[in-house]
């Protein structure tokens, strides 16, 4: 089981030498599996303990004053992490004084003094320190004269470009989220809390889970329909449903709304937590001329999502 630490409190930090990683780790995707696969290489040939390392919130939040919309939340990291023999995971609290250490201020009194590192993993555009002047020949050269080791990763590659955070957001916000899955290793998903809705998917034969996101902060893929698979409280099993993400336009609707119809599927999850993991956009949102061409559409996307789930995993 990973440890989290939060902050840099001298007790809760390990003692001894450390195979560090740092960076936002978001998604916890392809490309970082590759750290950790290096990070685990040098942990067996040094007996050190593996500790990834990640700021909160994210410094554009602080730097820019954006928030930024994330692929996973911190505990999801933790949990992932962990899968890939992580056995600690530090959050930094990032705030305008940890924004202006120079570089070598930066290795020196986090990565030596406070996080222990022996080896110290990156990816090989890695930047770090006030104003990003960091990089990875800076480095080495101050791990040769403070006794620590830098092993570089290369980039790992998908479709002849590096695989990112940012590369894998993109591909969520414009709803390819078989692309995303790709490069995350698994399907993007998204928790909510079901909720009451104004009740037209039951009036009219097609009832719906109105979808309250857990984490404020998580991506929402792009509006559009989508073949999912759903996880709800009590089946513990996946079931396949199909996900509009939009506006409504048949019912002259405003706002964004997630609402998953579980295929085949009937029961009251009011105040219920519900996952779901996005499998294929199907089509886009369409504002129809009335309920029976809607309802038209709806068979069609019920028979597409079941023929596209039969088989998934």
């Amino acid at each position: 089981m990973i440890r989290w630490i939060h902050g840099l409190d001298q007790d809760a930090l390990p003692q001894t030498g450390c195979v560090v990683s740092i960076g936002s780790f978001d998604g916890v995707h392809a490309g970082h599996e590759a750290v950790t696969r290096t990070m685990s290489k040098a942990g067996k040939e040094s007996g050190c303990a593996l500790l990834v390392a990640s700021f909160e919130p994210h410094p554009k939040t602080v730097l820019a004053n954006v928030p930024e919309q994330r692929l996973t939340s911190l505990d999801e990291r933790a949990r992932l992490l962990s899968g890939l023999g992580v056995d600690a995971f530090v959050t930094l609290q990032f705030d305008r004084k940890m924004a202006s250490m120079t570089p070598e201020v930066f290795v020196e009194e986090v990565l030596v003094k406070r996080l222990k590192a022996s080896v110290v993993v990156v990816g090989h555009d890695h930047r770090f320190g006030k104003n990003r002047l960091g990089d990875v020949t800076l480095l080495k050269a101050l791990g040769a004269e403070l006794g620590f080791e830098v092993l570089e990763v290369e980039a790992f590659e998908k479709g002849a470009a590096p695989i990112s955070s940012s590369r894998i957001r993109q591909l969520v916000e414009n709803g390819l989220v078989e692309e995303a899955c790709a490069m995350l290793g698994r399907y993007y998903d998204m928790r909510g809390v079901v909720i009451r809705g104004a009740g037209r998917g039951r009036q009219i034969g097609v009832p719906t889970a109105n979808l309250d996101p857990v984490d404020p902060l998580r991506l929402v893929p792009a509006i559009g329909v989508y073949a999912v698979k759903t996880w709800i409280p009590g089946e513990n099993r996946w079931l396949p449903g199909m996900m509009n993400i939009g506006r409504r336009p048949t019912f002259e609707g405003e706002g964004r709304h997630l609402e998953v119809n579980i295929i085949d599927w009937s029961g009251d999850l009011y105040g219920d937590e519900v996952r779901v993991e996005f499998v294929q956009r199907i089509r886009d949102e369409v504002k129809f001329d009335g309920i029976d061409a809607l309802l038209r559409q709806l068979k069609l996307d019920k028979d597409r999502c079941s023929a596209l789930m039969q088989g998934v995993t």
